[in-house]
């Protein structure tokens, strides 16, 4: 397994956790954390529970897509043969789906039945709320874990691994405001209007790339003009 293929489930998983759906929901999940009252140590430990339980849950997630499609024999082989040429198309939706260039209306989320109040009491119940959470993917997350991580993880063999990385990347906005959290409380306002501040440029700038190395893929091994 390359170096690259694990920096990019990695950055599949952080760019999920920035987009705009995700990122509200990781928002809602610490602020209902830390307005249960806990210590600063356990908020740390809660938040750290929370990126636990989104990364069992895609790890798990990856295990069952992965294996169902390897234990197809015409999907493997249809893989096999034909990944190079549908993965440009794919980066190509995918970066689509990133710059919110599709908009599709959702009901109101799990996130915020949560955030008004909901059964997530405690340290280990933050590990549930990030399995619930993984699990109720927005638009974007979908698109980036269906069609960017899972492809990549299938052409690796890695079925538990990648999809591990992408969800821990989807939690790190909720680690790294527990981590703030308990050196203080004024640290943790700077450190919310940065994700803020930074959170456009960063899926703008993915959102792009995405269309960019999309167009390449498609150009070269999927029509073949290049």
């Amino acid at each position: 397994m390359s170096v690259l293929a694990v920096l990019s489930a990695l950055w599949l998983g952080i760019l999920a956790s920035v987009s705009p759906c995700p990122l509200a929901a990781n928002m809602a999940a610490f602020s209902f954390i830390q307005k249960e009252g806990l210590s600063p140590r356990r908020v740390l430990v809660s938040g750290c529970l929370y990126s636990a339980g989104r990364t069992v849950a895609f790890a798990v997630s990856g295990v069952i897509v992965i294996s169902g499609l390897l234990a197809i024999p015409e999907a493997s082989i249809f893989m096999q043969r034909h990944m190079n040429r549908i993965i440009g198309p794919i980066l190509l939706i995918v970066g689509i789906f990133v710059l919110d260039l599709l908009e599709i209306r959702r009901r109101r989320s799990i996130a915020d039945r949560v955030s008004s109040g909901a059964p997530f009491r405690g340290m280990a119940g933050s590990f549930f709320m990030g399995v619930l959470f993984a699990l109720a993917m927005c638009p974007v997350s979908a698109a980036l874990f269906f069609g960017g991580l899972i492809p990549l993880a299938a052409e690796t063999g890695s079925r538990v691994f990648l999809p591990a990385l992408f969800g821990l990347g989807s939690g790190l906005p909720v680690t790294i405001l527990s981590v703030i959290f308990s050196m203080g409380a004024r640290a943790l306002s700077r450190s919310i209007g940065t994700v803020y501040t930074f959170q456009k440029v960063i899926q703008a700038a993915s959102g792009v790339i995405l269309i960019l190395v999309g167009i390449y893929f498609s150009l070269t091994s999927t029509f073949g003009l290049l």
